[in-house]
């Protein structure tokens, strides 16, 4: 809850305030992962700056490294995304995911593109369809069950009783 309300005060700061771009890299030089991660959302969005995926990326790794949750987040997406659009991920119409007993998901490349977007925007339900996702494998994406675990405590951190569930199952 203490990271959306974090997020929620640091969103309309991009929108409607200058920022300063100079004293986010020194704190960032000093070690701060939230001010790394400011800048690596920046240049990932273009806000203040122009846009500049491999800046981006050096940022959020440089947060990450010290900590920080939502920049390893921000890389895995980024991630998922490039390789969709090079097509290194090769999805069909017709491909299923068992996600639970009984529930399936069917996505096309642009469907998943559609997704891993709203999760970008921390959309709770997202979050949880690409948890599940990296949890059984997809595709050519390969399980990846601590991907999928940090997933599903994003999502349940924003509100999902779904993924609330399978991290409680999951824990015993």
């Amino acid at each position: 809850m203490n990271k959306l309300v974090t997020l929620m005060l640091i969103i309309p700061l991009f929108l409607f305030a200058k920022i300063d771009i100079a004293k986010l890299v020194k704190e960032g030089k000093a070690g701060d992962k939230q001010a790394l991660y400011q800048l690596g959302f920046m240049y990932e969005n273009g806000m203040e700056v122009n846009q500049d995926l491999q800046k981006a990326k050096r940022y959020y790794r440089q947060a990450a490294e010290l900590g920080s949750e939502d920049a390893k987040l921000s890389l895995a997406l980024m991630d998922l995304i490039n390789k969709l659009d090079k097509r290194k991920v090769s999805l069909s119409n017709s491909v299923t995911v068992k996600a639970l007993k009984g529930l399936d998901y069917k996505l096309s490349v642009s469907d998943l593109k559609a997704v891993v977007q709203r999760a970008k925007d921390r959309d709770k339900d997202a979050l949880f369809t690409l948890a599940t996702i990296y949890d059984n494998g997809y595709g050519d994406i390969k399980a990846d069950k601590e991907r999928a675990m940090a997933l599903y405590q994003k999502a349940a951190s924003l509100g999902s009783e779904k993924a609330k569930n399978i991290l409680l199952l999951k824990a015993k």
